[in-house]
């Protein structure tokens, strides 16, 4: 018979008894940190939860304050905020993140919104305006200046300014370039009308829950407008401020529009931080002069045509009776 000592035994039963023990321990650390995390998911879950539930009330609040529209407040009380834009219109949004940097997603900081300037030919100028940013007006004055005179550099404001005399020098009609132009700062949009349109003229309509504030003319260019045809060239990525540029253009100065129709992009809108989204939402809209409304309409060109080329070459056969 095999005899095994008692030390050997008494060994082999710390051995299992120090196994059982780093077990339990190793255990009792998983458990702990199982327990750690459920915490945390827990309290971070309740925390996500209490701070949609906030964003979902200033949402509610701005949206009975101010949303231009007809909704029913009463069905929005039990939805989650993304339920919230289904009952909205398609211009609302709901971002996440911070508030966007809006000039720069328009690209209204850039140095220049005016991609060309020259005369198509010998007395017609062609002004290119690609957005309307912080700077248009002021770049816009200098580009009629570039197109209108050749060898000098007159004060547009200035009483015996040329502009409306059509010297030897001036030019008989302008094409304004407002393909592809999403729109953009409103202010520089009104600062372009005002060249053209006499003071006292009602260059568009802000219409909101309060009510309807019409914007007049303050006048320019001899402060009766600068008087010349024009004609606008559009298609459907015309929107917004650059809508009402052609439209106001048509209605007070006979501006003919060329090209295809616009997108219709009338609305108003207000970004509203929540915290961690942001609310676009619709406040308002624009109506033309003559009280209609670019919602979702656009603008019909006078002359509906299609390509690029064909558009600019219809436009400047438009000026043929004015330059024979």
């Amino acid at each position: 018979m095999r005899c095994i000592s008692i030390s050997r035994l008494e060994s082999s039963q710390h051995t299992v008894d120090s196994i059982q023990h780093t077990a339990s321990r190793f255990l009792f650390i998983i458990c702990s940190s199982l327990f750690t995390v459920y915490c945390l998911l827990s309290t971070s879950y309740c925390q996500g939860e209490e701070q949609q539930l906030k964003e979902l009330n200033q949402a509610l609040i701005h949206i009975k304050e101010s949303y231009y529209g007809t909704v029913d407040m009463e069905t929005l009380v039990d939805s989650i905020l993304r339920g919230v834009l289904d009952c909205l219109d398609k211009d609302s949004k709901l971002l996440t993140g911070e508030p966007p940097a809006l000039n720069f997603v328009r690209g209204l900081e850039q140095e220049s919104s005016i991609s060309e300037t020259k005369r198509i030919e010998p007395e017609i100028g062609y002004i290119k305006v690609d957005f309307f940013g912080r700077r248009t007006g002021t770049h816009f004055q200098k580009a009629l200046e570039t197109v209108v005179f050749s060898d000098s550099d007159p004060d547009c404001n200035s009483p015996k300014s040329p502009f409306t005399n059509r010297g030897k020098r001036g030019i008989k009609g302008l094409v304004l370039d407002l393909r592809d132009n999403p729109g953009g700062n409103l202010q520089s949009a009104l600062e372009v009308l005002k060249m053209f349109v006499p003071p006292g003229k009602t260059l568009f309509i802000e219409k909101t829950k309060g009510g309807e504030k019409p914007y007049l003319s303050e006048g320019g260019c001899d402060s009766g407008g600068l008087q010349l045809p024009i004609v606008v060239l559009i298609n459907g990525s015309t929107a917004s401020s650059a809508e009402i540029v052609a439209a106001t253009l048509r209605y007070h100065c006979g501006a003919k529009i060329v090209g295809e129709k616009s997108r219709g992009k009338g609305t108003i809108q207000e970004v509203i931080p929540l915290g961690t989204s942001t609310l676009i939402l619709t406040v308002g809209e624009y109506l033309l002069p003559d009280g209609s409304s670019l919602r979702d309409k656009g603008i019909v060109p006078d002359l509906e045509v299609k390509g690029y080329e064909q558009q600019l070459q219809v436009a400047i056969s438009h000026f043929e009776s004015y330059l024979h």
